[in-house]
C-alpha cells in the first residue's frame, strides 16, 4: 500500500505531460453539421443554475440559438433566438437591464447592426441599437465606467464605439478615435485592467494593435503603449496572466512568421515588454481559449489550426511546449470554447463541426486544498519551503517521477520552514492536518 502514492504521482506526471490526447474523453455530440458556428458561449439562459450553450452561425437561417442544459451533459433541441439572412460575427452575454435574465448582445456583417436580445423568461426580443460599416467585427462587455452595470465595446471596419448603459440597457456612445482612423480595420479585442488602477482598459487588433487606457471611464488611444505591442496585423489578442506573476501579459497572433502566436510581458504598470514567441508558424488559426487544462496552476492554450485541435501546455513561467493534437478526426473544426461542463472543477472543452463536447480527464489536480488552512510557498522555490497550517500535521515531498524526498515531516501549527537539497525540477508537497490531506505543486528555480 505505502508505494501506492508514488506511483499515482508518476502517472500524474507522465499523464499530464506526455498523453495530452487521453486527458480530454471522447466527444459528446450534441447536434450535427454545425461547420458554419461562428462562436460558442456558456450562460444560464433559464434560471435553472446549469449554463446553456449559446451558438452564432453565419450562412445559415438560425444566426443565433441555444441548448438548453438538462443536466447530465444532455442538452433540449436548438432553440432560435434570431432567424434570417443576417450574419452575426460575434455575440456577449450579460444581464444588461438588472432584470436577472441573461441577455445577449450580437454584432453582424451584411446588416453591419448591433443589436441587444433582451430576455424575458427564456422567451427573447431583439432591438436594433446601432448601425455601422463593416465587414469583420468584435464585440465584449465590462463595467467601464465603474457604475455597477455593464456596458459594451463594438469594434467593426474602421469604427470603434463605447456603448455606455445607464442600468436599464438605456445606452449612450462614445466613438473612439485611433492612430489610424480610416485604415484600422479592427478584428479582435480584450478588455480588462492593464495598469491596477481600477479601470479597465481595451486593446485591438486587426492592421494595428492598439492599447486604449481607461481614465474614470473614458477610453483614449494611449500610443505609447500602443508602439510597444505593434507586430504587424493581429488576428487574436487577449489579456492573461501567463507567467504567473499577478499582472495580465498580452497574447496574440501575428501573421508575421517571426512571431506567430505570441506573448508580451507586462511590467506590472501595464507597459508590455519582452515578446515570446510559443509557435512561429501556426497554418490557419481560427479559434484560441486559454485555461489551464491541466490544473498545474497556470493557463494552457487550446487552438483550432488548420481546423485541428492542438494545446500548448505553461510550464507555469511562460514557455510553452510545442503542440500536442487533441483531436484530427477531419471534422474542420473552427470555433473552440471552454468551460466546466460537468462542475468537477476542470475546464473541458466544446468545439464545431459537429457541436461536440469533450471532458477533461484529469484525476488529480495538483493545487488541492480539502484543508482551506494551509498555505504552501514560495513558488518556485530555490532551496526551502514554507509551509504554514493552523493544526499540527506532518509533511511528505515527491519530485515529478514519484520519488520521496523527505517523509513524514513533523508540522507544527503556525509556520514551518523545510529545506530541501534535491535537484528536481519541481515537488509534489503533500500536506496531512486536521484529518485532510493537501497537494501542491512547487517548481524549482
Amino acid at each position: 500500500m505505502r508505494n501506492k502514492l508514488p506511483c499515482l504521482l508518476l502517472l500524474i506526471y507522465v499523464f499530464s505531460t506526455h498523453n495530452i490526447i487521453a486527458q480530454f474523453g471522447e466527444p459528446i455530440l450534441v447536434q450535427e453539421n454545425t461547420t458554419k458556428i461562428t462562436n460558442i458561449a456558456f450562460a444560464d439562459i433559464n434560471n435553472d443554475n446549469l449554463k446553456d450553450i449559446i451558438v452564432t452561425k453565419k450562412v445559415e437561417s438560425t444566426t443565433i440559438s441555444y441548448f438548453l442544459n438538462l443536466g447530465d451533459l444532455n442538452f433540449s433541441e436548438e432553440n432560435v433566438i434570431l432567424s434570417g439572412s443576417s450574419l452575426v460575427t460575434n455575440f456577449v452575454t450579460g444581464d444588461f437591464n438588472n432584470d436577472g435574465w441573461i441577455d445577449i448582445v450580437s454584432i453582424g456583417d451584411n446588416e453591419n447592426s448591433v443589436r441587444i436580445h433582451f430576455n424575458i423568461n427564456s422567451t427573447f426580443t431583439s432591438q436594433t441599437i446601432d448601425t455601422f460599416p463593416f465587414f469583420e467585427s468584435d464585440i465584449s462587455a465590462s463595467d467601464i465606467d465603474n457604475d455597477g452595470d455593464l456596458d459594451f465595446i463594438a469594434i467593426g471596419g474602421t469604427t470603434f464605439k463605447v456603448f455606455y448603459n445607464d442600468g436599464s440597457a438605456n445606452f449612450t456612445q462614445q466613438t473612439v478615435s485611433g492612430p489610424q482612423d480610416n485604415l484600422e480595420d479592427f478584428f479582435d479585442i480584450t478588455i480588462a485592467d492593464i495598469d491596477n488602477d481600477g479601470y479597465q482598459d481595451i486593446i485591438t487588433s486587426g492592421a494595428n494593435t492598439s492599447v486604449y487606457k481607461n481614465t474614470n471611464g473614458i477610453i483614449t488611444y494611449d500610443s505609447t503603449r500602443s508602439s510597444a505591442v505593434n507586430n504587424g496585423t493581429n488576428l487574436m489578442v487577449k489579456l492573461i496572466d501567463l507567467d504567473n506573476d499577478g499582472d495580465l501579459d498580452l497574447l496574440s497572433q501575428s501573421n508575421s512568421n517571426s512571431f506567430g502566436i505570441n506573448w508580451k510581458e507586462n511590467d506590472g504598470n501595464g507597459n508590455f515588454i519582452n515578446s515570446h514567441v510559443i509557435d512561429p508558424n501556426p497554418y490557419s488559426v481560427e479559434s484560441v481559449a486559454v485555461k489551464d487544462f491541466d490544473d498545474d496552476g497556470d493557463k494552457d492554450i487550446l487552438i483550432s489550426d488548420n481546423f485541428d485541435l492542438y494545446i500548448y501546455n505553461n510550464d507555469s513561467f511562460g514557455n510553452f511546449s510545442t503542440p500536442s493534437i487533441i483531436h484530427d478526426n477531419n471534422l474542420s473544426i473552427n470555433t473552440v470554447y471552454s468551460d466546466d461542463l460537468d462542475d468537477d472543477g476542470d475546464y473541458d472543452i466544446i468545439w464545431s463541426a459537429d457541436l461536440s463536447i469533450q471532458l477533461n480527464n484529469t484525476t488529480l489536480g495538483i493545487d488541492k486544498y480539502p484543508y482551506n488552512n494551509v498555505n504552501i510557498y514560495p513558488n518556485p522555490i530555490s532551496d526551502k519551503i514554507n509551509i504554514f497550517t493552523e493544526t499540527p500535521g506532518k509533511c511528505t515531498i515527491y519530485n515529478f517521477r514519484g520519488q520521496i524526498i523527505k517523509k513524514d515531516i513533523i508540522l507544527n501549527s503556525g509556520y514551518n520552514t523545510i529545506e530541501i537539497n534535491d535537484q528536481s525540477q519541481g515537488y509534489i508537497i503533500k500536506v496531512e492536518a486536521n484529518n485532510k490531506i493537501s497537494y501542491k505543486k512547487i517548481l524549482s528555480n
